[in-house]
């Protein structure tokens, strides 16, 4: 009789013990068990970053998520742009003002030519009564400087263009190798150049 007392309280110790070992290792059910998120991520089109980087300064890089890059187009492009829009605006001036003194000079000089009939027969050679209209006051200086604002001008538009470029096809390469383990560097350099490497890394030295 004692034996079997033994034996019940000993059981019912076993049972005690085991239920929370139980409840704190809980099983998971199959719906419960968490999902390893397998969906990749969505990797930037190279033609879209192309095109924004065409139409807005840095807007290709921001896609590809080059933010210093980015950056760095955004400065030099938007110096390029401001610059030809200045030099425009001067060279309009200029020529404004060159276009005001020669109709100033045209009528100095036909006047002159009224009341001098040989200096008008020898001005009726149309490079004679070109070089006698520059001898106005300010008309040579003014025409020299509009010459240099034409020549910035194109200089400006070579630029924009060219920094536009650099940037598209920069924004184009970087969203092509976005998955590849490689910093690409192009970047424009003096005397219209392009500079384009690659770094590949390969793990630290001991």
């Amino acid at each position: 009789m004692l034996l079997r007392l033994f034996l019940s309280f000993a059981c019912l110790a076993v049972i005690g013990t085991a239920a929370p070992v139980r409840a704190q290792n809980p099983v998971l059910e199959p719906d419960t068990m968490p999902v390893a998120d397998t969906i990749p991520r969505e990797l930037p089109s190279p033609r879209a970053a192309l095109v924004r980087a065409m139409l807005v300064p840095g807007w290709g890089h921001v896609y590809t998520e080059e933010y210093t890059r980015g950056a760095v187009y955004f400065a030099i492009q938007s110096t390029s742009w401001f610059m030809l829009g200045k030099t425009i605006r001067r060279l309009n001036e200029v020529a404004d003002r060159e276009d005001r003194l020669r109709v100033l000079a045209a009528d100095s000089l036909e006047l002159e030519m009224a009341a001098d009939p040989e200096l008008a027969e020898a001005l009726e050679d149309p490079d004679a009564y070109e070089e006698a209209l520059l001898t106005y006051p300010g008309l040579r200086n003014a025409r020299n400087l509009a010459r240099a604002r034409r020549q910035q001008r194109q200089d400006w538009i070579t630029y924009t263009l060219f920094f536009t470029f650099a940037a598209a096809v920069d924004a184009y390469v970087t969203a092509h190798l976005k998955d590849f383990p490689t910093d690409i560097i192009a970047e424009p350099a003096v005397g219209g150049r392009f500079n384009l490497g690659v770094q590949v890394p390969i793990g630290s030295l001991r």
